[in-house]
C-alpha cells in the first residue's frame, strides 16, 4: 500500500499543481510542456480565459508563448515579431518619426545653404550681374560710379542688397509711395524696370539652388537651372507685377471715391457726411492696397521660389502660396528669417575679411587697378545677395512643411547632372555574349 499511497499522493499533488496553474497563471502545464508548435495558436486562445482584458491593438504575450519560445529557441527561430500588432493611439511613441537632429530642429537644414557661398560658378555669375546692374543704374540715375571714392569701400554693400529686394518693389512707380529712398537714389520707373530685368533671372536661380541644398541634394547644374528659369520667366514677371497692378487699381478706386465725396459734400478739409460715408469704400481699399504692398516684400520672393520648385508652375497659385505663408505664418517666418540672417552674417563676415585682405594687397601695388578695387568692394555684397535668395528657397521649404506637412526632401526637380548608366549584371553580359 505504501507505493500505491505515495503514487496516489504524487498524482493528487500534480493534479492540484495543474489546477493551480490553470486558475492562477491561465495556462495548462501539461499542454504547455507537450504542445506542438502547429497547435500553439489554439492554446493561446484558450489561455486567455483568466487573463484580464486589455485595450485592443496592444501587443500582448502569454506565458505559454514565452515557455514555448524558450523551449524551442534551440531548434527554431522565434516568431514573436510576426505575432505582434503595432501599437496605436496613445501607445505610439513620441519620437517615432525622429531620426536625425534635423527632425528635432528643422532650421538646421539652412546650414546646408552655405555651400553656395563656395561655388565659383555662382559667385562669378552674381558678380558679373552686380557689375552690369551697377553701371546701368549709375547711368540711368545720372550718377557715375566713382571707383575710388564713395563706391570704393564697403559702402557698396547696401546697393546690391537693396536691389536684391527691389523686384518686389515694382509698386515704387506709384506716385507718393516710396519705401526704398534709403538707397540714396529715389527709384523711378526706368531704374525699377532695369533692376527687375537684370536681377529677376538670377534671383530665381539662386532661390532654386537654395531649396535644392536645403533638401539635402548637391549643387544643381548651372545650365539646367537657367533652362528652368527660362521656362518660368514669364510667370515670374506676373508674380512681380501683379501686386503692384492690383494695389494701383485699389488706389484708383479710393481716389475716385474720395473725389466723388468731395464733389458732393464740399471741401475735403472739413469732415462732411459724404467723406465719412465714402470710408465704406476708401478705407477697405486703402488697407488692402497697403497689405498687398507691404506683404509683397515677403510674398513675392516666396512666390518666385514656389514657381521654381513646384511641379505646377502657376504664377497665381505661387503668389497665393507666398501671401499665405507670409500672413498666416508670420511669427514662424520671422524666426526663420532671424536664423537665416545669423547664418548668412557669419558667411558674409568671412568674405568681408577676405575682401579687406585682398584690397590691402591691391592698394599696395602700383599702379592702381580701379576695376579690381570695385570688384573687391562688391564681393561681400555679392555673397550677401547669394545667401539672401538662397535662404529664401530654404525658408520656403520649411514653411511648406509646416503648413501642409509635405516633406522638405519632396522635390520634383532633376539635378541635371550627367549620370553614368548602371553597370550590367553578369547575367546580362552572359546573355549578350551568348
Amino acid at each position: 500500500m505504501g507505493p500505491s499511497c505515495e503514487s496516489w499522493q504524487n498524482t493528487t499533488s500534480e493534479y492540484h499543481a495543474r489546477g493551480f496553474c490553470d486558475y492562477v497563471f491561465g495556462f495548462n502545464l501539461e499542454r504547455t510542456l507537450r504542445v506542438d508548435r502547429v497547435k500553439r495558436p489554439i492554446f493561446e486562445a484558450v489561455s486567455t480565459r483568466f487573463r484580464p482584458q486589455r485595450a485592443p491593438y496592444i501587443p500582448t504575450t502569454t506565458m505559454s508563448t514565452d515557455s514555448q519560445d524558450s523551449g524551442s529557441s534551440s531548434t527554431a527561430p522565434s516568431d514573436r515579431s510576426t505575432r505582434r500588432v503595432p501599437a496605436a493611439g496613445l501607445e505610439r511613441h513620441l519620437f517615432d518619426r525622429i531620426r536625425t537632429w534635423t527632425d528635432v530642429f528643422p532650421w538646421l537644414r539652412l546650414v546646408r545653404v552655405c555651400r553656395i557661398a563656395g561655388g565659383p560658378v555662382w559667385i562669378s555669375h552674381t558678380l558679373i550681374v552686380s557689375l552690369i546692374w551697377l553701371l546701368g543704374f549709375a547711368w540711368l540715375a545720372d550718377s557715375p560710379v566713382d571707383m575710388m571714392g564713395s563706391y570704393g569701400g564697403l559702402s557698396l554693400l547696401g546697393l546690391p542688397l537693396a536691389s536684391a529686394t527691389m523686384p518686389s518693389d515694382a509698386w515704387a512707380v506709384v506716385p507718393g509711395i516710396n519705401l526704398g529712398s534709403w538707397i540714396g537714389v529715389s527709384p523711378d520707373w526706368k531704374t525699377v524696370v532695369w533692376t527687375i530685368s537684370m536681377w529677376l533671372p538670377t534671383m530665381m536661380a539662386l532661390a532654386r539652388v537654395g531649396a535644392i541644398l536645403t533638401a539635402g541634394r548637391d549643387l544643381p547644374s548651372y545650365l539646367s537651372t537657367f533652362r528652368a528659369v527660362g521656362r518660368r520667366l514669364l510667370g515670374a514677371a506676373v508674380i512681380v507685377l501683379l501686386p503692384a497692378v492690383v494695389a494701383a487699381c485699389l488706389c484708383l478706386v479710393a481716389w475716385c471715391a474720395t473725389w466723388v465725396a468731395v464733389a458732393i459734400g464740399g471741401d475735403s478739409i472739413a469732415m462732411t457726411w459724404a467723406t465719412w460715408l465714402s470710408q465704406l469704400i476708401v478705407l477697405p481699399a486703402t488697407l488692402i492696397a497697403g497689405l498687398l504692398i507691404l506683404g509683397g516684400k515677403l510674398a513675392v520672393p516666396l512666390g518666385l521660389t514656389a514657381t521654381m520648385i513646384e511641379p505646377d508652375a502657376d504664377p497665381i497659385d505661387a503668389l497665393s502660396r507666398g501671401y499665405e505663408y507670409t500672413l498666416r505664418r508670420l511669427p514662424q517666418f520671422t524666426l526663420l528669417a532671424i536664423i537665416a540672417g545669423t547664418i548668412s552674417a557669419v558667411v558674409v563676415l568671412a568674405w568681408v575679411g577676405v575682401s579687406m585682405a585682398a584690397r590691402g594687397l591691391a592698394v599696395s601695388l602700383e599702379p592702381a587697378n580701379p576695376p579690381l578695387l570695385l570688384c573687391l568692394a562688391l564681393l561681400p555684397s555679392v555673397i550677401a545677395v547669394m545667401m539672401l535668395w538662397a535662404m529664401v528657397g530654404g525658408i520656403y521649404l520649411l514653411l511648406r512643411q509646416s503648413a501642409g506637412g509635405q516633406e522638405v526632401e519632396d522635390l520634383a526637380i532633376d539635378p541635371g547632372h550627367w549620370k553614368s548608366p548602371a553597370m550590367p549584371s553578369v547575367q546580362q553580359v552572359n546573355q549578350t555574349a551568348g
